[in-house]
């Protein structure tokens, strides 16, 4: 049992026997319970990155999208990267149509860019099974983690790059330059 340095709050760990026992008085076997790949955590741990410069509700599906991957939930996962693209669409005002038409909105708008739409539609595509039901062969990891990555290339584009150089172009005009 151990307590999270982020929250406070108990977890208990449980070893799997993977093999030939080890020998936990050899100093050459020995390693840190969090560095062994044959532990089971519980709770499950489910990181998720910060999105500092994303509209709350639409970072909030995000965090969502990556805990449901951490915790090996795929499907969950591809479906809140679908949820928050069109979180997005909506942010920036595009909110009739489903969401290949908010998608093709979102480039006809300048909100992104024509390579980005190819992004969009990635995530539309891997997430349409989940969203109307289609689950009989569920998706793998890979398609998680696809889907995950490029969800975040678009809030990078979005709103994270964006405000960033908001933030930039601010202090240099603050600056006199």
């Amino acid at each position: 049992m151990c307590t999270c340095a982020n929250c406070n709050n108990v977890s208990t760990a449980r070893t799997r026997p993977i093999g030939a026992v080890r020998d936990l008085h050899d100093p050459t076997t020995r390693r840190s319970i969090t560095d062994r790949g044959d532990v089971e955590w519980s709770p499950m741990s489910a990181p998720a990155p910060d999105y500092p410069h994303v509209p709350e509700h639409v970072g909030r599906c995000a965090i969502e999208a990556h805990m449901a991957h951490g915790v090996g939930a795929n499907a969950a996962s591809i479906l809140m990267a679908r949820t928050t693209i069109e979180a997005t669409a909506k942010s920036k005002g595009i909110s009739k149509g489903n969401l290949f038409e908010k998608i093709e909105k979102m480039r006809d708008g300048g909100v992104i860019r024509p390579a980005t739409l190819t992004l969009a539609h990635a995530i539309r595509v891997i997430g349409n099974d989940m969203a109307h039901g289609d689950v009989e062969e569920l998706p793998t990891e890979e398609d998680a983690t696809d889907a995950l990555h490029l969800m975040d290339l678009i809030l990078e584009e979005v709103y994270q790059a964006t405000a960033i150089a908001d933030e930039i172009l601010a202090r240099r005009a603050a600056r006199g330059q």
